[in-house]
């Protein structure tokens, strides 16, 4: 495989992973994700949401896209963990206006978002290491 379908191959997977890490935090609030695309060879992701509208991302950089939400930043708090703190607050009303069955499936889907959403993050800082790599490669 040469630079380019492996830089291709990496552009896919991160634009799945964004699109899968947007339908799983949608647990915590709407999916602001509009569209997404691959621009420049795989160098570039377009990514158009409700937050910052069209945006541009470097594949090297593709993590930066939820470091605020994931990390926070200075004595901000990450935003994604804030709404899954809030959301597990209220478990208890929760309890009491959901079914067994709605209930049950909605604290599984919870949980399996936070942790979910974490590791796809992680993946997309393995693929700017990757990124990189390749450009070593040259």
């Amino acid at each position: 495989m040469n630079k380019l379908e492996k830089l291709m191959k990496l552009s896919n997977e991160a634009v799945d992973l964004i699109k899968e890490f947007r339908e799983e935090a949608e647990i915590l609030g709407t999916n602001p994700l509009r569209s997404i695309s691959i621009k420049n060879g795989g160098e570039v992701i377009e990514v158009d949401d409700d937050f910052d509208g069209i945006k541009e991302y470097p594949i090297n950089k593709i993590s930066s896209i939820f470091e605020l939400e994931m990390r926070g930043v200075g004595p901000c708090t990450a935003g994604f963990y804030e709404a899954v703190s809030l959301a597990e607050a209220d478990l208890e009303y929760d309890f009491k206006r959901y079914s067994k069955e709605e209930f049950k499936e909605y604290v599984g889907n919870l949980k399996y978002a936070e942790y979910r959403c974490e590791a796809i993050y992680e993946r997309l800082e393995e693929i700017e290491k990757e990124v990189e790599e390749l450009k070593v490669e040259i």
